[in-house]
């Protein structure tokens, strides 16, 4: 583990040197960002953590102190300076680390902008002893490819997700609400090792179905409705599962047109997961599924677009216009049809993209219509 977060910590380095700057500010503030995880492996809320080409330290405050000694790997833990404890706008933690590596007031020192606010950054600048540089995404464009030990921990998130699905299917009958549904989806996430959800656990039953991000609520299930499941927990290392499967509730035949519906869906998912290759676009990707949903009717009731990047977070940073596939990408695959006052279906994996195609890290089953 210690070498993956040096060796993560060297690519930063390397971007350090390309983009002229002495060091990088890696904040996370009320858990605001997943960088300095991803870096040193400190799981904590808050902390500011300054990599210059040669050192590295990450400044907590006595909450986390023992905690980061523990988990920090790669990099030195020092707590905020005492007399810098007042400090506000995250003075105390980024001033202490200036002072930790005894950087000058000549250092070009850059800060995430698209992290840190604009107001925040102003009283930096008046603040802060060194000249500091406004940067994007140079954490994030490493994050894009998952490493061995990413991969390693997302297959297990999404096997635990799979196992949490199974368990839950055989319970779900007509007149549980759906908010009854998702406690039960919960409860066997953590019964799988889940240490929270990674995002609001979306139960939609009947016309709710046809709003992709329902909010789940009190409305009974029926016999025959078709139920979204949406769902994932964060798991070993803080990494995440994203899983959808829509199931039609025991005791009555579904709607003919919603039958129909999953299996062009269902398909839809099978073309888009057998196409992915490296070296394919996000827009290349996404045009698969949309095409031949199209093809069959249903394109203006597709609504979102085809996947996003899953790890620490789950839509984890990703520049879908720019950027295409390599090996070690982790990409959803969730083609969708929505259809208003009737009911909707999604079928969402976690897929792995590697150097012969692609692997489905949520192989839970689907529907025999």
């Amino acid at each position: 583990m210690k070498n993956i977060h040096r060796k993560r910590i060297h690519a930063l380095r390397a971007r350090l040197q390309k983009e002229k700057i002495d060091g990088l500010l890696v904040v996370t503030i009320e858990d605001s960002s997943k960088n300095v995880r991803y870096l040193t492996g400190f799981g904590g809320t808050t902390g500011a953590l300054l990599i210059t080409r040669k050192e590295a330290v990450l400044v907590v405050d006595p909450r986390y102190t023992l905690r980061a000694e523990r988990e920090a790997l790669g990099v030195r833990v020092a707590e905020i300076k005492k007399d810098l404890k007042k400090k506000a706008d995250f003075i105390s933690y980024t001033a202490s680390a200036l002072q930790e590596l005894h950087i000058s007031k000549k250092s070009r020192i850059g800060f995430e902008s698209n992290r840190v606010s604009y107001a925040m950054a102003g009283v930096w600048k008046k603040e802060l002893s060194c000249k500091l540089v406004p940067t994007k995404g140079m954490v994030e464009q490493e994050r894009q490819v998952k490493d061995a030990e990413e991969i390693r921990l997302l297959s297990r998130a999404g096997k635990m997700t799979v196992q949490a699905f199974m368990a839950v299917e055989k319970r779900i009958r007509a007149g549980q609400t759906e908010r009854e549904v998702a406690q039960i989806i919960d409860s066997e996430l953590r019964k799988q090792g889940a240490l929270k959800n990674s995002f609001d656990t979306i139960v939609a039953s009947g016309a709710n179905s046809a709003i992709p991000h329902h909010e789940t609520g009190n409305r009974r299930l029926k016999a025959g409705d078709p139920v979204v499941l949406d769902f994932g927990g964060v798991f070993d290392g803080g990494y995440c599962s994203d899983i959808t499967r829509t199931i039609f509730v025991p005791g009555k035949k579904p709607h003919a047109k919603l039958m129909r519906i999953y299996t062009i869906v269902r398909e839809a998912n099978a073309k888009a997961f057998r196409a992915l290759t490296s070296g394919m676009t996000w827009k290349e990707y996404d045009a698969v599924a949309r095409e031949y949903i199209t093809e069959k009717g249903y394109g203006a009731y597709f609504t979102h677009g085809l996947g996003h990047s899953v790890g620490l977070e789950t839509h984890d940073p990703y520049n879908y216009a720019h950027d295409a596939f390599l090996p070690g990408t982790v990409m959803s695959n969730e083609p969708g049809i929505y259809i208003p006052n009737l009911g909707g279906v999604r079928i969402e994996d976690d897929v792995l993209i590697t150097k012969k195609g692609a692997r489905n890290l949520t192989p839970a089953p689907y529907l025999s219509l």
